[in-house]
């Protein structure tokens, strides 16, 4: 039956995807979850060597030789374990939400700047320390999608009822403690800098607006608290363009769906078509749109 096997996130609210695979809608946090997938049964398939893995990886020594890949594949390198898919579970939970409230685009500006900030930092300190390191796995973006989960909700529960910045306190924590544990100042730098880009990053976006100790940096085209400013009168023209041209599309578009519903209310929906299905679920998510904003 056409649609049985559709999936949408949940967690969308009209937020379009940036393409789809068959009938699954392929959002940021969606794309980041199939690469970390396919990167545990890259990591199961090659075997011992991992030959595949040690060209991904971030190797300080390796980038300034001029494998500059390295900045941003390193989180594409994951074990196969339980507590790796337990992380994909985490990440999937919490950025679809992140993307749900932040938009597809700025969300993927965030998870850029989680992944090439801490390894530029931890690559320019390598050069003044003679400590081995080498950073791989989504765990550190997940660590940063948590803090930006925590600073804009810090106060939504999770199980048994711990409040966000509890339970992100204990988990940022623990991570600092490991790195302690292997006395890696490098593995601790890591750490700090994807807490201090999650906290900057969200508070430059225009979020967490009530964290005002948290800096916010400038930046260009930051459209959530700076829209563009335009003249009066070119921006009074185009309301109007655009509310008769909406006007008739709205009277058209609710004349269509009428007959689909009608169609509905008679002979079921099985009967709709593929193209009918299409179009009722377009202006479902037009309606959610509507309403969000």
């Amino acid at each position: 039956m056409p649609g049985r096997y559709s999936y949408t996130s949940p967690w969308s609210r009209g937020n379009d995807p940036w393409f789809r695979i068959g009938q699954v809608d392929v959002t940021t946090t969606v794309g980041l979850i199939i690469l970390g997938i396919t990167s545990v049964f890259m990591w199961a398939i090659e075997g011992t060597n991992h030959e595949v893995s040690r060209k991904l990886f971030l190797a300080p020594q390796k980038v300034l030789d001029g494998e500059i890949w390295r900045l941003i594949t390193w989180p594409l390198v994951n074990e196969a374990s339980f507590w790796t898919i337990f992380l994909f579970f985490i990440l999937y939970m919490l950025g679809n939400q992140l993307e749900s409230l932040m938009g597809r685009r700025t969300f993927l500006y965030l998870l850029l700047a989680l992944t090439i900030i801490p390894a530029l930092v931890v690559t320019l300190a390598s050069l003044s320390n003679s400590d081995p390191i080498g950073l791989y796995g989504l765990r550190f973006v997940e660590l940063g999608v948590l803090i930006a989960f925590a600073v804009q909700f810090p106060f939504a529960r999770f199980w048994p009822g711990i409040p966000a910045w509890g339970i992100v306190s204990v988990i940022v924590g623990l991570q600092f403690l490991d790195a302690l544990q292997m006395r890696s100042g490098l593995h601790a730098l890591a750490l700090l800098t994807v807490a201090i880009t999650a906290l900057i990053g969200m508070r430059s976006l225009g979020y967490a607006t009530d964290l005002h100790w948290i800096p916010a940096l400038p930046l260009v085209g930051k459209s959530r608290n700076q829209p563009r400013q335009k003249s009066a009168r070119r921006l009074k023209t185009r309301k109007n363009h655009l509310r008769a041209v909406t006007d008739f599309r709205d009277r058209h578009t609710e004349k269509e769906i009428d007959r689909i519903l009608d169609q509905v209310a008679e002979t079921g929906i099985e009967s709709l078509s593929k193209e009918q299905r299409k179009r009722l679920e377009q202006h479902s998510k037009e309606l959610r749109k509507r309403r969000d904003t």
